[in-house]
């Protein structure tokens, strides 16, 4: 009985030894280590390794998932600005950093063979929206009332961002050329028409590349059933798509984009 017992108890705690640590602990006890984790490699982010450039600076290209996503370490941020059409609440500058040409940041540098790393994050996840509040007001992040406003705001868009695109500027997304991305941009799932951006927002720049959030009307609602929805995007010669598994993005209960 006491063997038996003691058998049960060792597989009781390597279960909650593999389980994610974003259903283990609240996120107010998350670590730095953890928060980089959830906004570069989770369900709800990943990688992209672009090859050749953007804005006429190379070759035709595809950029896929790399894989793994990166762990570099996180720069600190602000939780940044809200702003967007008709008030929804989007956040132009969220406290992510991309790797650009010289590395670090939360999604690393450059990918395999000459390429660029560039995140992809879903940042109206409420996972995500935790990490980044915990990032932004650390030990008062359970506490502070504009923090808890902040997590309590229902959005009315998804937001999905590009983190760390090289070479792109705030005029690159504007008029005609703003126009075009949008209607080359879609998500898609199996059996339901392509969803469009309303619009898009540019932040950051320079050396560690621009966050480009390309904001989404919840007028197609995804499900767990729908297994899995697609980004796809293209700049210039360059297109970038990546899978997300659904299944695998249930927060609490709940399916979270």
């Amino acid at each position: 009985m006491l063997k038996k017992l003691s058998v049960l108890l060792l597989l009781s705690a390597l279960c909650i030894w593999a389980a994610d640590f974003w259903t283990t602990k609240p996120f107010t006890d998350w670590n730095e280590k953890e928060i980089a984790k959830m906004i570069s490699s989770s369900p709800w982010a990943d990688k992209v390794t672009i090859a050749g450039g953007i804005n006429g600076g190379g070759g035709p290209g595809i950029a896929e998932t790399a894989g793994g996503g990166g762990r570099g370490g996180g720069r600190g941020g602000g939780g940044g600005r809200s702003s967007g059409p008709q008030g929804d609440g989007a956040n132009t500058d969220p406290g992510v950093a991309g790797g650009g040409g010289g590395g670090g940041g939360d999604f690393g540098g450059g990918g395999g063979g000459g390429g660029v790393s560039v995140g992809i994050l879903w940042q109206t996840a409420m996972p995500v929206r935790q990490a980044l509040i915990k990032r932004q007001y650390g030990a008062e992040a359970g506490t502070s009332p504009e923090a808890k406003a902040k997590l309590d705001r229902v959005d009315q868009v998804y937001v999905l961002i590009l983190v760390g695109m090289p070479g792109y500027t705030l005029s690159a997304a504007q008029g005609d050329r703003k126009a075009g991305l949008l209607d080359l941009t879609t998500l898609t799932a199996s059996g339901k028409p392509p969803l469009k951006p309303i619009d898009l927002q540019v932040s950051g720049g320079g050396r560690g590349g621009a966050n480009i959030s390309f904001l989404f009307p919840k007028t197609t609602p995804f499900t767990v059933e729908d297994k899995e929805v697609e980004f796809f995007t293209k700049f210039d010669k360059t297109a970038i798509k990546h899978k997300f598994k659904l299944k695998d993005m249930v927060f609490n209960g709940k399916l979270e984009m």
